[in-house]
């Protein structure tokens, strides 16, 4: 019989997320330890954690071999690990799985923790120079943590997953700045007042050496919104320490290449179809801050297609949306983490109800007209929808 390794896996992720290292550390060493023979660049931080290790990828792609581990995906698991841009092949997934499915249920790992460790042993498979690796939840207690980053970088932190990491952000910091290892380089993007002095305190404390960066108001990206010059001039400063050449001009070319999807991810110009996986107050704010670049363009309709996690608090939120458009039509994309309509009627005054994402997305596109301005907001899980609208292939950055 074939080894089904997406029905296995995913068979893991219905039982949740674990907290803690220990799973992850035992899963290495039973693997070989394949984190010790990888250069990892761990990323920490709330909003921009995969925008910025898109970019830094893209950057040092031009002298290195790279490997990226990010999350979630948007349509299938393979996107997490890829290695030059490519999407890892499904006969490594079976390969490894195979070959240490016995450690993996004796250990009860979890979904991510098998992913984190997956994607070192690929890393050091394709002997890769340097492998990014973003942060999933937190970081004290992250499987990424595990894997012993000696440099580190820090996007924005603010205020998520407040059930699991705290009610402050004080708290919040804490938790994530806690996987910063001793004696490492940290770059960080600008962060508020507290957020900052914690993050001093840190580094004074266990010997690491931290570059506070400065946003480049000037850096030219193919990512769209004001945001993503943040997480650029953060990855630049990482790559600009690491690269043995500096050619500016293949680095601006370099800058304009990048395709990370669903972040304000341009699907249609007629009418004007916006992707953006925004699910928190900082990602959608983010979100919203570019749409209102676009005031030059009248539009005669906006509409959101909205979806987002049942965990989320998004109180502060639902004005501006309802505000930013003139109808807003949500649905459940996934059956089991979707907030449910009846909680979202709570936040909005006017909310449509389209219980399955590809009827919402068929409904509202069809019926629209060319000068229209249409968003599809929330969550990573519009990918499956999306995917299958407009035959979009994820597997390639």
């Amino acid at each position: 019989m074939v080894f089904d390794a997406e029905k296995y896996l995913f068979s893991i992720e219905t039982k949740g997320i674990k907290l803690g290292l220990s799973r992850t550390n035992e899963l290495l060493k039973r693997c070989g330890s394949p984190h010790k023979d990888v250069s990892i660049i761990q990323v920490l931080g709330t909003n921009g954690k995969g925008s910025t290790s898109a970019i830094l990828h893209k950057l040092l792609s031009l002298q290195y071999n790279v490997g990226l581990y990010t999350s979630p995906h948007l349509y299938s698991f393979r996107e997490r690990i890829r290695y030059n841009g490519l999407s890892i092949p499904p006969k490594q997934v079976e390969l490894f799985l195979s070959k240490h499915q016995k450690a993996i249920n004796s250990l009860n790992a979890s979904f991510f923790e098998i992913m984190t460790v997956m994607a070192v042993w690929y890393f050091r498979k394709k002997k890769v120079d340097y492998a990014i690796m973003e942060t999933g939840l937190g970081g004290k207690f992250d499987s990424v943590t595990a894997c012993q980053a000696k440099i580190f970088a820090i996007t924005s932190i603010s205020m998520d997953h407040e059930h699991i990491l705290g009610d402050t952000i004080e708290l919040i910091t804490k938790e994530k700045i806690s996987a910063i290892s001793n004696q490492s380089a940290v770059y960080s993007a600008p962060q508020k007042y507290e957020v900052e002095k914690l993050i001093v305190q840190h580094c004074d404390m266990n010997n690491s050496h931290l570059s506070k960066i400065a946003i480049n108001k000037n850096l030219k990206l193919s990512l769209k919104g004001k945001h993503q010059i943040e997480n650029g001039s953060l990855a630049l400063e990482i790559a600009r320490k690491l690269l043995v050449e500096w050619n500016e001009d293949s680095i601006n070319k370099c800058l304009m290449s990048i395709n990370w999807h669903g972040r304000n991810q341009i699907l249609s110009t007629n009418p004007t179809i916006i992707f953006d996986v925004g699910h928190n107050d900082g990602g959608i704010n983010s979100f919203l801050d570019y749409i209102n670049t676009q005031k030059t363009k009248k539009y005669s309709k906006k509409t959101l297609l909205f979806s987002i996690q049942k965990n989320k608090n998004i109180s502060k939120i639902a004005q501006k949306l309802e505000s930013s458009f003139d109808q807003i039509i949500y649905s459940q994309t996934s059956a089991k983490n979707s907030m449910s309509f009846s909680s979202i009627q709570q936040y909005f005054n006017s909310v449509n109800h389209v219980q399955s994402p590809n009827n919402a997305l068929k409904m509202t596109i069809n019926n629209a007209k060319k000068d229209e301005l249409i968003a599809i907001v929330g969550t990573h899980y519009w990918g499956d929808s999306v995917k299958s609208f407009f035959n979009i292939c994820f597997d390639n950055i």
